[in-house]
C-alpha cells in the first residue's frame, strides 16, 4: 500500500516538521504500507489568512491531478487541519481521500461526548469553528483556544525545539479541558510535537495523535475499497466532472498536461 501524505508546510522553510512527521507516520504504518510525506514549494507562510491559503490549495490540487494521471497511490491524505481541497480531490480521484479535521473530529466523537481544539493562533479560531460547524458537530465542541504562533513557520522551529511548544500546549489545553472537553484535538504541528514526546493525555484527557491516526484510517479505507470496490459516493457532493467538461476546463485553465491523454 502506498499513501501520498500531503502537508502544506514548505519543503525548505519547515524541513524539521516535515522530517519529524515522516518519522511519526513511519512508526504508525503497518508492514507493507509506504507513507510518503510531501510538503509544498513555499507553503504555510501565513495560512491563517485565506488569501495565503488559496495559493497552497492550488498546489495540493495539482498534486492530486498528477496522481490521477500517473497512478501509483492507494490513498491521498490531506494532512493539513484546514482540510484544503478535500471536496475537489474527492471529485477527481478514484482512491480514498482523507483529511486531518474530518478524521480527527469524527474519531473524537467516538472517544468522548465532547471535544475541544487548541489552534496555532487567535486568527485561526473562527476558521476552525467554521470547519467543525460544517461537519455538523457544533454541539459536540466545547471550545477553541489559541497558541501564540502568529508566524506559522515559527512553529516549525518550535517543533525542532520541542519543550517550549509542549509546555504551552499543555497550559492552553487545560483551558479547553476546563470548558468541558473530553478529547483534545490539536490542529497543526502541535499534534505531531505532542505525539513525538509521547504526550498522549493531559490531566486524564486524551490528546489525539492526528498524524498517526490519518495513516491508520487510510489503511482501513484502502482495505475496504479492496474488499468492496467502494470508497466514495458519486451522488451530488463528490460527483465527478464529465471527461469532456474536465478537458475543456483543463484547456481554459492551463492544466491539460496534468490530465495526460
Amino acid at each position: 500500500m502506498r499513501i501520498w501524505y500531503q502537508l502544506l508546510s514548505s519543503e525548505t522553510g519547515m524541513r524539521a516538521f516535515i522530517d519529524g512527521t515522516q518519522a511519526l507516520v513511519d512508526k504508525a504504518a503497518s508492514p507493507g504500507t509506504m507513507v510518503e510525506v510531501h510538503g509544498t514549494r513555499e507553503g504555510a507562510l501565513g495560512d491563517q489568512y485565506r488569501f495565503m491559503a488559496h495559493y497552497d490549495t492550488r498546489e495540493v490540487i495539482e498534486n492530486g491531478l498528477k496522481i490521477r494521471r500517473d497512478g501509483g497511490y492507494d490513498a491521498f491524505v490531506v494532512a493539513n487541519s484546514l482540510d484544503p481541497a478535500l471536496v475537489e480531490l474527492r471529485e477527481i480521484l478514484d482512491i480514498p481521500v482523507l483529511s486531518f479535521m474530518e478524521v480527527s473530529c469524527f474519531t473524537a466523537c467516538m472517544m468522548g461526548e465532547t471535544f475541544g481544539l487548541v489552534v496555532p493562533n487567535d486568527k485561526f479560531m473562527s476558521r476552525y469553528k467554521e470547519i467543525v460547524y460544517g461537519y455538523g458537530l457544533r454541539d459536540r465542541m466545547t471550545g477553541v483556544e489559541p497558541l501564540s504562533y502568529d508566524n506559522i513557520r515559527s512553529i516549525g522551529d518550535a517543533f525542532a525545539a520541542g519543550g517550549p511548544l509542549v509546555r504551552e500546549t499543555i497550559a492552553v489545553s487545560r483551558k479547553v479541558i476546563a470548558q468541558g472537553a473530553e478529547v483534545l484535538i490539536l490542529p497543526g504541528p502541535a499534534a505531531a510535537v505532542m505525539a513525538t514526546h509521547d504526550q498522549r493525555e493531559i490531566d486524564g484527557i486524551p490528546v489525539l495523535d492526528s498524524y498517526s491516526l490519518l495513516v491508520k484510517m487510510a489503511e482501513a479505507l484502502v482495505g475496504m475499497k479492496r474488499l468492496t470496490g467502494i470508497h466514495v459516493s458519486r451522488r451530488r457532493l463528490y460527483q465527478s466532472p464529465a471527461p469532456d467538461l474536465l478537458r475543456k476546463a483543463a484547456a481554459i485553465h492551463g492544466f491539460s498536461d496534468l490530465l495526460g491523454r
